[in-house]
């Protein structure tokens, strides 16, 4: 097994135990060191009629863990499809290279079958691009990134499928990862928002090839609890956008898409000074941007992050967060010195989740 490292420090070995008996958010800070991601290299071994995951440790559950975690892993802006990188914090130029600058990695989702081998996929009506096989592969070897399962194809009905289709949504596209190689795959099905919890979905199929299944949540914080209660839901916290927090300002009233307000770094930082040994905080991001947006022909998306007043800061759509905040909220991780930053499955099997899965 490869070992979680703290600065300064020996490789942590000790087993996963599950711990605490409720769920929320608590607490304040504790004295400890500051933690290094996993590092990439041999997994736990694997059993009979599983596939061995790589790169996991067998890490303490009375830690605090976090994960810096991208949706469906969108590399950068599009234009009607086109590239477009002005005010884009790209993934594999800016944000990787930063976290590894304070000795960070991120977890990525990869909706799977809609991935191709080199060339990026086109979402978000337009105006995303998200992450090639090529690329996920170069970021998980340079800079130790993971990547989950945003689900087969991302159907916006959960609820309708056929049991062969929700097995081949999930545990097929847990499968796919592995035959690309990539770390962490089987760590969480990060299941598309917008509609209900599938909850027959995750009591199956999900449990068997996943340690967890993603839930919204404002807190963004699981219990160690929840490692040894099924179906083993995880909660997640999105980074959001929206108008800004100044209501004298005339951002304070444009029209924007999924968030009524832009959440301001202080929230998320507040969240984060909260939490307690035995807590998981997972912080969702979409594409991160800076300055002012630039005049797209197509992408109806606009922001400006340029004030040094993050009440002044906004963007019209739910999926632009300032990358200058973003960083504010790593460097509050960064301040703990008691947080482990890691991917979902080190979580799991911490918080008592299989190492292994079918």
């Amino acid at each position: 097994m490869t070992s979680l490292i703290r600065h300064g420090s020996r490789p942590l070995i000790a087993l996963a135990a599950a711990t605490c008996v409720a769920a929320g958010t608590m607490g304040a800070p504790g004295a400890g060191a500051a933690v290094r991601p996993a590092s990439a290299g041999a997994g736990a071994a694997g059993v009979a009629g599983t596939h061995p995951t790589r790169g996991v440790s067998a890490a303490p559950a009375g830690r605090i863990y976090a994960t810096l975690f991208f949706s469906r892993s969108e590399i950068t802006a599009s234009d009607n499809c086109q590239p477009d990188n002005q005010g884009i914090a790209r993934l594999d130029t800016t944000v990787a290279p930063f976290l590894a600058s304070v000795g960070m990695s991120a977890t990525g989702s990869l909706v799977t079958a809609r991935t191709n081998q080199t060339t990026d996929n086109c979402t978000h009506g337009g105006d995303s691009l998200t992450a090639s096989w090529a690329q996920a592969t170069s970021l998980a070897q340079t800079y130790r990134w993971k990547f989950v399962s945003a689900t087969a194809t991302y159907p916006g009905n959960l609820s309708q499928l056929t049991t062969a289709q929700a097995r081949a949504e999930t545990c097929g596209s847990a499968n796919t990862l592995d035959k690309h190689g990539l770390p962490g795959g089987h760590g969480l099905i990060a299941y598309p928002g917008a509609q209900a919890a599938p909850t027959s979905i995750q009591a199956t199929d999900g449990a068997r090839c996943f340690a967890w299944g993603r839930l919204y949540a404002k807190s963004g914080t699981t219990l160690a609890s929840a490692g040894t209660t099924p179906p083993f839901w995880q909660n997640t916290r999105a980074l959001n956008g929206g108008p800004c927090n100044d209501p004298s300002a005339a951002c304070y009233t444009i029209p924007s898409t999924g968030s009524q307000r832009y959440a301001e770094p202080s929230a998320y930082i507040a969240l984060i000074n909260a939490l307690q040994p035995g807590q998981w905080f997972n912080l969702q991001a979409y594409i991160l941007v800076k300055g002012k947006n630039p005049p797209y022909t197509h992408n109806g998306t606009k922001w400006d992050c340029s004030s040094t007043n993050p009440d002044l800061h906004w963007t019209n759509d739910v999926e632009r967060y300032c990358y200058h905040d973003w960083q504010q909220i790593v460097n509050a991780i960064k301040a703990r010195r008691d947080i482990i930053v890691t991917d979902p499955l080190t979580v799991g099997v911490a918080f008592g989740r299989p190492s292994s899965y079918p």
